[in-house]
């Protein structure tokens, strides 16, 4: 797992986290249409080093199924990040 990521990525990471906890599980497209489509690239990213467990989509996107164990710890530590 790489464990080196922007403050871009790691605002997105909660994001999902917040999306997750109220029990959706975000699409890339949902993701996209909230917060713009340069996440597109960081929820694949995100998921090739581990970060999320993404599967793909029907039409060829990905949807977010869930924060790693080691990217929930991570973020868990990180409690101050995004309550501003």
């Amino acid at each position: 797992m790489d464990f080196n990521i922007t403050a871009q990525e790691e605002a997105l990471l909660l994001r999902i986290r917040e999306h997750l906890h109220a029990g959706s599980t975000p699409r890339e497209d949902d993701l996209a249409a909230e917060l713009g489509d340069e996440v597109r690239g960081q929820v694949r990213s995100l998921g090739t080093r581990g970060w999320l467990v993404v599967r793909p989509a029907p039409d060829g996107t990905v949807y977010v199924e869930g924060l790693s164990s080691l990217a929930e710890s991570a973020l868990s530590n990180r409690r101050d990040v995004g309550d501003q």
